[in-house]
């Protein structure tokens, strides 16, 4: 696969936007809300296949040891405390959709949404095993921390129809600029 410097540049700024994103929290226990997820899924979304390439040079620069997961953690300690999972999901998710948005040629709102609500099962099922399962070997209550998810899911889902909602008018924005 060969990418043009424009979309090398491009996806840089997503990578600049999930670690804008992760430090846009609210610290809550065991995960923060971050705009990390809406990042996430807004680049397969623009980008296809390619957008995983952004999200795993994010993972990357975190797991070298630069403070750009939520609430400035990196390493890996992060990954493999009770959040990695859900980072472990941002790659699938990114993954998988961006096979998903490129293939799936309807182009409409309601394609969109669909991908983005779908996204959160591959950001949310390696996340909540990893977090149950981190949680159980540290002792601590994992069903009290699992139900304490339920109001992030329910903002997640109000993010991902936000991001349904901008994606169609930043992938015309961005064939414009593209010269297409």
């Amino acid at each position: 696969m060969k990418l043009s410097t424009r979309r090398v540049a491009q996806l840089a700024v997503m990578v600049a936007l999930l670690v804008i994103g992760a430090y846009v929290s609210i610290p809550l226990r065991p995960v923060p809300i971050t705009f990390q997820s809406a990042f996430v899924v807004l680049t397969p979304l623009l980008f296809g296949t390619t957008a995983y390439i952004a999200v795993l040079a994010y993972l990357l620069l975190g797991l070298v040891g630069l403070p750009v997961f939520a609430e400035g953690a990196s390493g890996l300690v992060a990954l493999s405390g009770p959040t990695g999972g859900f980072l472990a999901g941002f790659l699938l998710a990114s993954i998988v959709v961006g096979v998903i948005a490129e293939h799936w040629h309807w182009d409409s709102r309601w394609r969109d949404l669909a991908l983005a609500e779908g996204s959160l099962v591959f950001i949310y099922v390696p996340g909540i095993f990893w977090m149950w399962h981190v949680l159980l070997l540290r002792g601590g209550s994992a069903q009290a921390a699992l139900v304490g998810l339920i109001p992030i899911m329910a903002l997640d889902v109000v993010k991902m129809a936000v991001v349904a909602a901008v994606a169609r008018p930043l992938r015309s924005a961005l064939a414009e600029v593209d010269g297409g």
